[in-house]
């Protein structure tokens, strides 16, 4: 009898530390790093830059274009200007078939490399509005092919992404140099 409390004391810590055991985990993703607030809440300092260093239009200041950043093309309509959704309100998707030809095409096996490639095309590559216009022919042809698509140049490679922010898939651009 005298030893009950000691026992009652040593099921309750062994419980407890069973329970802290089977605890749920933080998952850590390999999706690439997004700041943590939505851009359109991050505040900009006098000279129009947030902290990441972007303008509403999404400029830095030595002039670089980073679509994720382009806060502005949202605030009258629910898709910018070249046909994508908000990303931070529809985030960025891979098809099956974008992976297959990320795959065969770009030899890329990485799954989390896969997600991180269409994410710096979506930032970073060139829609038919900013290439020069004796190079956006390969983005009206394919525009046709591909209906409500966005195409985008990056990297030699041409990425199709549909109207709700999926890439549909991937191939070799040999017409217009990036």
């Amino acid at each position: 009898m005298e030893y009950l409390p000691l026992i009652l004391l040593f099921v309750v810590a062994l419980f407890a530390f069973f329970l802290f055991l089977l605890r749920p985990k933080k998952k850590v993703s390999r999706k690439p790093t997004k700041p943590s607030q939505p851009q359109h809440i991050q505040e900009y300092d006098s000279e129009g830059y947030n902290r990441q260093g972007y303008n509403e239009v999404g400029r830095n200041r030595q002039g670089k274009y980073n679509r994720y950043y382009n806060v502005k093309c949202y605030k009258t309509d629910l898709y910018s200007e070249e046909g994508f959704l908000d990303i931070r309100k529809n985030p960025l998707y891979l098809t099956n078939h974008a992976r297959e030809r990320m795959y065969e095409r770009m030899n890329i096996k990485e799954s989390y490399r896969m997600d991180e490639l269409a994410f710096e095309a979506y930032q970073f590559g060139k829609s038919k509005m900013q290439l020069m216009k004796s190079e956006r022919g390969i983005i009206e042809d394919k525009e046709h092919e591909y209906g409500n698509s966005v195409i985008l140049i990056y990297r030699g490679y041409c990425y199709v992404f549909t109207e709700n922010n999926g890439l549909k898939t991937v191939y070799k651009n040999y017409r217009v140099r990036m």
